[in-house]
């Protein structure tokens, strides 16, 4: 499950990367309003899809930190996307990754045997 994790996550933060980068791209729009909510936004889709990276590298070696990282970046994008088809692609990625780390940390690590 942590391979499978691996996979989904990698693939769900790309795409949220991607879909982050347009954000950013867009973000000068967001300056149009309220002062400050076009840098944070903009800081925001790069960051969160960079961590859900990070989290999904993480899943192999410490499951539950990288599973926490993948999902609380679901939820993040979700909030700041918005509920849209786009945003769903992503967000369902990194939450099957989420789960699929929390539920790989349950599994026993194969012990070598040593033959004499």
């Amino acid at each position: 499950m942590k391979v499978g994790a691996l996979v989904v996550g990698i693939i769900g933060g790309l795409v949220a990367l991607i879909y982050g980068l347009f954000g950013y791209a867009f973000g000068s729009l967001a300056d149009a309003g309220e002062a400050g909510a076009g840098t944070s936004l903009k800081i925001l889709s790069v960051g969160v899809p960079i961590a859900a990276l990070i989290g999904a590298g993480m899943v192999m070696a410490k499951p539950i930190i990288g599973a926490a990282l993948m999902g609380i970046a679901a939820v993040v994008l979700l909030l700041i996307l918005g509920f849209n088809f786009f945003s769903l692609i992503p967000v369902v990625l990194l939450a099957v990754g989420a789960v699929l780390g929390f539920l790989g940390s349950r599994e026993v690590a194969k012990q070598p045997t040593q033959s004499t």
